[in-house]
């Protein structure tokens, strides 16, 4: 007597799974398959030998037939959905090459939920991206997936982070600009990817969270860093840069504005740092407005905030940095 031929390929895809987990220090608890609704396993968290009161669950697909060259599927009906939309537990789902040796996850739980919005009543199959940081062994689990669930930012390596920071990818480069900026402020090498991707990248291809990370760099009343926790040999010569810009740079992040809001907690106001840098703000506002190389909102915008640095000076000097 055989086996079924799909009971090997699910097997090796929990056994991978499992030998991931356990490598990484946490706790992997089987589902009984007479108990499988939904969920193949859960997983109890453990960081630095100590076990976190944070439990996972996951669901594990095996097999080509899950698998393309650049994307995962996950298929769902509509209980499914419901189950790891409304269930206590983050789910993640976890797909797996044999063929390779290699799994990929993806937040479930989240992906179910955003379905459900507009498609309560149907089924599915939830597809995602083979990505650079969803990769899923003993060593990105421990430094990228639990720190996550944990609402911690990535332990990698500033090289690596930049990898995603460049990355075509538009999450990938959104997770990667914030990761780099929470996990390694300190470094030059942060700033020097964040600034040169930021110069390099037209404004549809940049995530907002790269000038908000230069605004926090150049210093802001509520989201700037402390003095402390950027090192005065990295942060003056990063800052120096940002000063740089021109109207080139302002413009692109006029672009990038979802509305013409200034006021508290705007995304306008988080970026007055970069807006207001220095001496010679008026002047750019003047080049951009002045210049049919930009869109017309954009020059608009531009002409409007010169003329409000020209009615109020004083405000405009508090977000002076040079």
């Amino acid at each position: 007597m055989k086996p079924r031929g799909n009971l090997v390929t699910e097997r090796a895809g929990i056994n991978f799974v499992r030998t991931a987990v356990e490598g990484a220090g946490s706790l992997f608890k089987e589902v009984n398959l007479q108990h499988d609704y939904g969920h193949d396993a859960t997983v109890m968290l453990v960081t630095e030998g100590r076990v976190r009161p944070r439990e996972i669950a996951v669901q594990v697909k095996s097999g080509a037939s899950y698998l393309s060259p650049l994307n995962c599927t996950i298929p769902a009906n509509a209980d499914h959905l419901f189950f790891w939309a409304e269930h206590d537990l983050d789910t993640i789902g976890i797909v797996y090459d044999p063929s390779e040796e290699k799994a990929w996850w993806v937040d479930l739980r989240n992906a179910a939920r955003e379905f459900r919005r507009s498609n309560s009543r149907t089924g599915t199959s939830i597809a995602f991206k083979k990505s650079l940081w969803n990769e899923f062994n003993t060593e990105d689990f421990a430094s990228i997936l639990m720190p996550t669930l944990l609402g911690e930012a990535p332990r990698v390596p500033v090289e690596r982070l930049c990898t995603w920071v460049t990355s075509d990818d538009e999450e990938t480069h959104d997770l990667g600009v914030r990761a780099i900026r929470a996990r390694h402020r300190h470094r030059p090498e942060t700033w020097s990817c964040l600034i040169d991707t930021f110069r390099a990248r037209p404004a549809a291809q940049l995530s907002i969270q790269l000038p908000i990370s230069l605004a926090m760099l150049l210093g802001h009343h509520d989201i700037g860093y402390l003095s402390s926790e950027i090192p005065l040999e990295v942060r003056a010569p990063a800052v120096r840069e940002v000063l740089k810009f021109g109207p080139a740079e302002i413009a692109k992040i006029i672009v990038m504005l979802p509305d013409r809001d200034f006021d508290r907690p705007s995304l306008g106001y988080s970026l007055l740092p970069l807006f207001g840098k220095g001496a010679d703000t008026p002047a750019i506002f003047e080049t951009i407005s002045g210049s049919d190389i930009y869109p017309e909102h954009v020059r608009k915008l531009a002409g409007d905030l010169l003329t409000w640095y020209r009615s109020d000076e004083h405000f405009w000097s508090l977000w002076r940095r040079d």
